[in-house]
């Protein structure tokens, strides 16, 4: 009975420690290259997603630049990231220089930089539209390229015929570095087809894509003459060749280099065939930004900008006081008549002004009757705003005894100043006098 009993709590002794170690050992020497299994399958599925999105997002720009309308899809060549040649093909060019604030902004970016990329990263200044875009925390960098590509058909090949499309995505992650791309020809729909591109008939009719055209090259600004250069600026440009054909120019101007809106004035319509314009009614002692815009069409290309400021306008004319004198009787009030009626000595007119009075000044003299006296008028002549005028005794017989009064007569209009200066002529002995 006492060995049954033992024998039975033999029996139910579990695991040592020993061997419970030796069996986690062995799990774990199975497990170990099933978790690399694991690991990889995981980083291969999420490569390959990240692969969709990088396709995905390229796709989606390739048609994003495809809604652009047709003569808008291209670059300025001042744009960041911006480049002559992709692949040997040459790029599409919309002008030298973006259009300023206010007018039509670039609606393509060459690139979008993934900011992630470098370190020390600052937030980008330009619109969010142009930002890194981010899936599942993955920064896809897009690069955009328009370029011409020529259209051929059995016997020809037809220059520039169509545009090129290409977006190239990159991304990192986990398992690498990876490149997406999408590649799009595009041609301006609803002109029927190129000639003789795509195996098309041979014809005499070629029908105009509306390209915009070059930009015009606005010459430095040479100021005119005075007093032109108060409130005129002369503009001269050239049209260089390629685009479409201008059918007009406008002008713009501001006193504000960035043409800000509401801060700027236009001139419309001027003729294709113009090479120059000037323009009036400026503020003198300014400075102002010209722009020349082609059109062709709706569409247009600008210059760039050049700059002039307007000289000061002359200072107002102002007349000064008239003298009256003599040189030795009453010396500024008044002169003694002989008894034959001539004055005893010479008057000296005298008179000044301040500031441009370009026109002929005289002065006029009148006897107490206001009969003219003689020789009157009695031109004025100087320089520098100093003016004088003599009256001369020897030739002055017929002077009226009495207050005689003195005006400043503007020759050019023929009409009567507010100058005026009295002067008395006294009978030789006279107490009054």
């Amino acid at each position: 009975m006492s060995m049954q009993r033992a024998g039975s709590e033999q029996g139910q002794d579990g695991f040592t420690i020993i061997e419970l170690v030796i069996s986690m050992a062995l799990l774990m020497i199975v497990a170990a290259p099933l978790a690399g299994v694991f690991y990889s399958a995981m980083r291969t599925a999420g490569a390959a997603a990240h692969r969709t999105d990088g396709s995905s997002v390229a796709s989606r720009e390739i048609e994003a630049m495809r809604a652009v309308p047709y003569a808008q899809v291209g670059f300025y060549n001042d744009e960041p990231a911006n480049v002559a040649t992709f692949e040997g093909f040459t790029t599409v060019s919309l002008g030298a220089t973006s259009p300023g604030s206010g007018k039509l902004i670039p609606q393509i970016e060459p690139q979008t930089p993934d900011p992630a990329a470098a370190s020390g990263y600052a937030p980008d200044p330009r619109p969010a539209n142009a930002l890194p875009i981010i899936y599942g925390g993955v920064h896809y960098s897009v690069v955009r390229y328009v370029v011409w590509v020529s259209a051929q058909d059995a016997s020809t090949t037809y220059a520039q015929a169509y545009k090129r499309l290409t977006v190239i995505t990159t991304w990192s992650d986990q398992a690498g570095a990876h490149v997406a791309r999408q590649d799009s020809l595009l041609y301006p729909g609803g002109l029927g087809p190129y000639q003789g591109a795509m195996g098309g008939p041979s014809t005499t009719t070629t029908t105009a894509a509306p390209f915009a055209p070059a930009a015009p090259v606005l010459a430095a600004i040479t100021p005119l003459a005075s007093p032109a250069s108060q409130t005129q600026v002369a503009l001269s440009w050239s049209q260089p060749g390629g685009g479409g054909a201008v059918t007009s120019y406008s002008v713009e101007y501001s006193t504000n280099a960035s043409f800000p809106a509401g801060n700027f004035t236009v001139i419309t319509g001027l003729a294709p065939s113009l090479t120059n314009y000037t323009v009036t009614s400026l503020t003198p002692s300014t400075t102002y930004y010209f722009e020349v815009l082609a059109y062709a069409g709706a569409l247009s290309s600008v210059s760039g900008t050049q700059s002039s400021t307007t000289t000061a306008a002359a200072a107002a004319c102002t007349l000064g006081g008239l003298n009256v004198a003599g040189a030795t009787s009453l010396s500024t009030t008044g002169t003694i008549l002989q008894n034959n009626g001539k004055m005893s000595e010479d008057l000296t007119l005298s008179w000044s002004t301040a500031g441009a009075c370009p026109h002929t000044y005289a002065v006029k003299a009148v006897d107490p009757s206001n009969a003219a006296d003689p020789s009157s008028p009695y031109v004025l002549s100087g320089s520098g705003g100093a003016y004088s005028a003599s009256v001369n005794a020897s030739g002055s017989r017929g002077w009226a005894v009495g207050l005689h009064t003195f005006t400043v007569w503007d020759l050019t209009t023929n009409t009567a100043q507010s100058v005026v200066k009295t002067f008395k002529v006294c009978v030789n002995g006279a107490a009054s006098c």
